[in-house]
């Protein structure tokens, strides 16, 4: 990370690049140490209208930019660029303007300040350093014996940072993996639903594509045989055709709303009102590739349950409509505003301009879209490709393998450092600076399987094993937790030298390796998933409804959902007839195969599993070891099995 120093301010006009920043890293912790100045960390992001207000009004403020140059050493972090900052550093929003000792302490913040609060602050920081300037130079990040009363110092200056009641479940951590954990999460999911508009909670509103991807599977997998308890006190239940409801008025919610963009298409990050309404303007890759994630995987299981899916509709449109339209505006705006021809990837974002935002069409038209950043993120562009792939099926539209394709081909070979991924490129085309985090190479290898499944070629899957098998080995923690980054002695600054289990990041590669299970029939691909998952049984608790991916982790761990593989001979139609469908199937979390009996890697797997070569093309329904009877109409795979 050291030596990132392209510091991204307002595109409006601004004073804040007269304040000196230093990129992230050991030298300016060493020059803060040398100097005996606080360090004042800004945490800000190129799509942050409150971000965009502090470099137009506190940073171009010329009192603040004189009195921070004169007495602090000013770190300047973007945190789409510098997640692993972010987590450890971030005081509740964006901007964050976090004080910090020369050993990486944070010693107080806040998010935005406006200048005289931010000179106040300034001041009081400054004092209270030299009130304690032995002490707060000596300090340690992992031993704070040297300042016994830390704490009660801290408060002078507003509080050290929250860190929240947190327990563990009451059960034996010894068990295997209980199986009632996602029942408890999808309980905690259905008892915060605002019944009224949908989503979580009143307001503000955010997506949180991940908590109901994983309700709707929870609802599909489980059936009508697990009604959840409210609580334990009294016998109402909550079934699965509840938790159905639960998806179904917030996806509608969410896309009949001022969340989604009626003009351009794409979802904006989040809802100031319950109602949806009122957004904050910007709109994330990240965001968008999620909900056509899910708003097609809800249009599949609607479609399958017959038009109009059990009949629901809003303001005349049935949900097959709905979603689909959502998921299809979703992937058009992506195309249309984000993709970069060179290189040939998504941008990360799109700028927030609320001026912009409430004209018409008309209006728009005549102004220049708001700003797009144009930094491909390996992770964003991941859950962008996996969403194309799913599109091109559900939507009938094969041109967006092509591109998800090509767009992961990239990735692949400009995206990584040797054999893991990076974070993000740089404008060069080159790997960004900084450690190589687990989300990367979770989100990557989960969208080189999808490609797996669609082309059958051998190549993606063997890169999504090459990533997990360095995760494994270079991120692996004590307890079989894998940690956020890679550590690097004598290079990771501040709270960087402790990497962090993080438990959504741990369930993508959890799913990772079970998916692998179901390709290869390799059971250590499972035990190293069950390794993470028992270990991380201690700790969802801490999380609530935010452990959803734990929870979908959890039930492709303990359902075992539908494998479908398809054995036959590459270019014949009748097998690709076969393949397609099996790829569009209404099966939540299945995973899909193509065997090739030419191939003699495809024909060694048949034969370990015991699929028998066949005259004409056949697919397999399985769970674990036990599959249906070969079935060889298309039609059959486009219907649910009980």
């Amino acid at each position: 990370m050291d030596g990132d120093t392209d510091f991204r301010f307002s595109p409006r006009p601004n004073r804040a690049h007269d304040i000196k920043w230093r990129p992230w890293g050991e030298p300016a912790f060493a020059e803060a140490r040398e100097l005996e100045r606080p360090i004042l960390l800004s945490l800000s992001a190129v799509w942050c209208h409150w971000c965009h207000v502090m470099d137009e009004t506190s940073y171009s403020d010329p009192r603040v930019i004189a009195a921070i140059n004169e007495h602090f050493v000013p770190i300047r972090v973007d945190n789409d660029r510098h997640p692993d900052v972010n987590r450890r550093y971030n005081m509740g929003g964006w901007p964050t303007t976090a004080f910090l000792a020369a050993s990486g302490d944070p010693l107080t913040g806040a998010t935005y300040m406006p200048p005289d609060q931010l000179l106040q602050a300034l001041e009081r920081v400054r004092e209270f350093f030299a009130a304690n300037r032995t002490a707060l130079l000596t300090l340690g990040s992992a031993d704070h014996a040297q300042y016994a009363d830390r704490e009660a110092a801290l408060a002078h200056l507003g509080g050290a940072p929250r860190r929240g009641d947190r327990s563990a479940p009451d059960f034996d951590g010894d068990r295997d993996v209980p199986g009632d954990i996602p029942a408890e999460i999808a309980l905690q999911i259905v008892r915060a639903f605002d019944p009224l508009h949908g989503g979580l909670g009143a307001d503000p509103k955010f997506p949180q594509p991940d908590v109901f991807a994983f309700v709707l599977a929870f609802a599909e997998l489980r059936g009508d045989r697990d009604p959840l308890h409210v609580a334990p006190h009294t016998s109402a239940l909550v079934t699965p055709r509840r938790v159905r409801e639960v998806v179904r008025t917030t996806l509608e919610g969410m896309a009949a709303g001022g969340l989604y963009d009626h003009i351009a298409g794409g979802f904006f990050r989040y809802a100031t009102r319950r109602d949806w309404n009122v957004p904050h303007y910007e709109k994330m890759l990240e965001d968008n590739a999620r909900l056509a994630s899910l708003y097609l995987e809800a249009a599949v299981l609607a479609r399958a349950d017959g038009p109009g899916g059990d009949g629901a509709t809003h303001a005349g449109f049935g949900p097959v409509a709905l979603y689909g339209g959502a998921a299809a505006g979703t992937i058009d705006y992506l195309l249309a505003t984000l993709w970069r021809a060179d290189p040939p990837a998504f941008g990360g974002s799109q700028d927030a301009d609320e001026h912009y935002y409430r004209l018409d069409a008309s209006g728009r038209a005549e102004l220049p879209a708001p700003f797009v950043d144009r930094t491909v993120y390996v992770d964003w562009n991941a859950l962008a490709a996996r969403a194309l792939l799913r599109a091109a099926f559900v939507l009938r539209r094969p041109e967006l393998t092509e591109r998800a394709l090509e767009l992961l081909g990239f990735l692949r070979e400009h995206g990584r450092h040797d054999v893991s991924m990076a974070h993000y490129l740089t404008p060069a085309g080159e790997p960004g600076a900084g450690a190589p985090l687990l989300v990367d190479q979770a989100t990557m290898a989960a969208a080189l399987l999808d490609a797996y499944e669609v082309t059958a070629e051998r190549q993606w899957l063997e890169g999504a094993q090459a990533l997990a098998d360095w995760a494994g080995r270079h991120l692996r923690a004590a307890d079989g937790r894998l940690h956020d980054r890679l550590a690097e002695p004598g290079v990771s600054a501040g709270l960087l030298a402790r990497p962090l289990p993080v438990l959504e990041e741990n369930a993508l590669m959890a799913e990772v390796l079970l998916r692998l299970e179901a390709y290869t029939g390799e059971s250590t691909w499972r035990d190293r998933a069950r390794e993470i998952l028992t270990a991380w049984a201690m700790h969802y608790g801490e999380l609530g409804v935010a452990a959803a991916l734990y929870g979908q982790a959890l039930l492709r761990y303990l359902e075992r959902p539908d494998h479908i593989v398809v054995v036959g001979h590459r270019g014949d139609a009748a097998a690709e007839r076969l393949h397609d469908a099996a790829l569009a199937a209404p099966r939540p979390l299945r995973t899909v195969q193509f065997l090739d009996q030419d191939d003699p890697a495809d024909a060694e797997r048949m034969a370990a599993s015991g699929f028998e070569r066949a005259a004409a093309p056949v697919a397999f329904v399985c769970r674990g070891s036990s599959c249906l009877a070969p079935i060889t109409d298309p039609g059959e795979l486009g219907r649910p099995l009980s």
